[in-house]
């Protein structure tokens, strides 16, 4: 008889792990199917041992333990590669393995293991393989998927396979047209909005197909395996769309990583212009020095003109959105029958609204983030709060003071379609955002209309995420986010802007308030390196990420809890603790059993994207 350890699949707080007995003896790694509470979960085994060797721990238990029947013990599992890479990285969001199990392995894959994960010692061992430095290619699009290309033939000649990674379907379907011709027949697809039986097929042919493949997927089918599959590849390393949006918080990069370097294969990362930190860590190793990489400082592209539109107004001062130089685009690719992109970094008619009199910023009266004025279809305008939905009348006042002057600020997406319409009033006018278009059913109807009549399509990164090429575009304002005092923002302002200047055939105009600021000039230009040197100097100096990790720690009584962190100097911002750690001292096993014993109320990010 064996006492059987296991790692619940699981979201929900609870025991990191629970013990069973059973008379086979389940090897690490595989999946089983345990009584959790009132109901059956499925959970991996973490150890099996004799129940001789675990009678002092049985004794002191104050439960009695379950049984695993032998049919509840499934012919599916994960090799030890994959299971350390997931510890790891639990460990270092300070998070349970569980919790990232349940992010990894969407409910398709779990419904019948055994037709996934059948083969749980299919990973090749990695042995004595020693894990190599990341290669990165950072360059325009085009040329980036023909090295991806080359690498594939590469691979296939090799007889090993490829697992290309994308943080969207979209992205997926897209690296499909790319990467598939001539070898269509070894390409397999795998997302979550494929067809359950599509998105089942794709899996299993791939793991069955003799010959080498590609196979394209979102982070929902990282736990492919194939004996030969020897190479990942990330594409759009830098996209924010890797980051989890709920608890557990994690970027998939540091999986990705840590899989790739338990596995010995070969990690490849690459977008047009790679994170801060990928590079930072590159040039730190001295792995510059290698012949593998391919690192473009410059991105060529359109050109691109900067526009300051500080004293932007008309004759009677009110403020203009567009300025003469915008007008002027908009009307030459009018009158060209071209199509034009305006890009608005908010969603709304305005993303912040403050008081006249004291200065507060409205906040939601549900969890106290900014709220962003919207118009209603049957007309008059509402503030909608983007963080949890809640909905509050814009004849409102202001919460501290009482005071009636509430004032608008920054321009929103729907501000920008108002104002072309009223410019141009013969055009049309597309608008394509999260609030206008919230299935990709209708983002690709707008798409379609836009593709077939031309005119002007006004949005938000939304859009991007679906425009390839479009001979003009702009930035209608940059100034959004030079009023966030986050450490992120200008690498945000940065690849956004190069990302416009990316997809410009023909032209780009910057629209910006803060001409002065060098950021914008190095993105309009191309210029990676001088925007990384110094960026990355300033981050030095103060000790921002990649030189340290931010950890915060979130809940409405967190003041409660301070005392228990004063060891790392924690500063208290609304309601987060916020401490900054050295890198290399990360993850600290003080500080992550602290964090433990936090209740399930307290959010814990670790590395957040911001933390304001």
């Amino acid at each position: 008889m064996r006492e059987v350890k296991v790692v619940p699949i699981s979201k929900n707080a609870g025991p990191e792990t629970l013990s069973y007995f059973s008379f086979a003896q389940p090897s690490p790694g595989t999946l089983v199917q345990v009584p959790v509470r009132k109901n059956l979960g499925i959970a991996v085994v973490e150890r099996s041992r004799d129940v001789k060797d675990a009678k002092a721990d049985i004794r002191r238990a104050d439960f009695a333990l379950k049984k695993i029947p032998k049919k509840n013990i499934f012919d599916a599992g994960f090799s030890p590669q994959f299971l350390s890479a997931v510890k790891e990285t639990a460990t270092y969001y300070a998070t349970s393995a569980g919790a990232l199990f349940a992010i990894l392995l969407p409910k398709i894959l779990l419904e019948k293991p055994e037709l996934f994960f059948k083969n749980k010692n299919g990973a090749r061992k990695s042995g004595n393989r020693r894990a190599k430095e990341a290669i990165l290619l950072q360059m325009e699009t085009e040329e980036r998927f023909s090295q991806y290309r080359a690498m594939v033939r590469q691979c296939f000649a090799k007889k090993t396979s490829i697992m290309f990674v994308v943080p969207t379907h979209l992205d997926a379907l897209k690296a499909m047209e790319r990467l598939s011709q001539g070898i269509a027949e070894y390409v397999y697809v795998f997302t979550l909005k494929e067809k359950l039986d599509k998105a089942r097929n794709a899996w299993v042919g791939a793991a069955s197909e003799s010959h080498p493949i590609l196979f394209i997927t979102t982070p929902a089918g990282l736990a492919f395996e194939r004996r030969d599959l020897d190479t990942i590849i990330m594409e759009r390393e830098n996209s924010r769309a890797w980051r989890t949006l709920s608890s557990p918080y994690i970027h998939f990069k540091v999986f990705i990583e840590k899989l790739a370097q338990e596995t010995g294969r070969e990690l490849i990362l690459g977008d047009s212009v790679l994170s801060l930190e990928t590079l930072w860590y590159w040039k730190e190793k001295g792995a510059e020095q290698g012949e593998l990489s391919l690192v473009r400082w410059r991105l060529p592209a359109a050109p691109s003109t900067l526009v300051d539109v500080s004293t932007s107004a008309n004759k009677d001062g009110e403020f203009e959105i567009f300025s003469r130089e915008l007008k002027g685009l908009i009307k030459k690719a009018l009158e060209e029958k071209e199509k034009i992109f305006l890009f608005g970094m908010r969603k709304g008619l305005s993303p912040t609204t403050v008081c006249g009199d004291c200065g507060l910023i409205l906040p939601c009266l549900n969890c106290g983030a900014p709220v962003v004025l919207h118009r209603q279809s049957g007309g008059g305008t509402i503030y909608i709060c983007h963080a949890c939905g809640t909905r509050r009348e814009s004849s409102t006042t202001c919460g501290y003071c009482g005071s009636w002057k509430l004032v608008p600020l920054g321009i929103g997406v729907e501000k920008i379609a108002v104002e072309a319409r009223k410019l141009f009033p013969n055009a049309n006018v597309y608008l394509l955002d999260k609030d206008h278009a919230p299935t990709d059913r209708q983002v690709l109807g707008i798409m379609k209309r836009f593709d077939e009549s031309g005119g002007i399509l006004v949005g938000t990164e939304l859009a991007l995420l679906h425009i390839e090429k479009i001979p003009y575009n702009t930035l209608v304002s940059a100034d959004s986010f030079f009023s966030i005092p986050d450490f992120g923002v200008n690498e945000k302002i940065f690849y956004l802007t190069s990302r416009l200047r990316e997809i410009a055939e023909k032209e780009t105009i910057v629209q910006t308030r803060n001409i002065g600021k060098q950021v914008l000039t190095w993105a309009a230009l191309g210029n990676i390196i001088d925007f990384y040197t110094n960026e990355i100097e300033e981050r030095k100096a103060l000790l921002y990420p990649p030189f340290s990790i931010f950890i915060k720690v979130i809940a409405p009584n967190v003041l409660a809890v301070k005392d228990r962190f004063l060891k790392w100097h924690p500063d208290v911002y609304k309601d987060s603790l916020i401490m900054r750690i050295p890198r290399e001292e990360w993850p600290n096993q003080e500080l992550l059993e602290t964090l433990s014993l936090l209740g399930p109320q307290f959010l814990i990010k670790v590395d957040p994207e911001s933390i304001i």
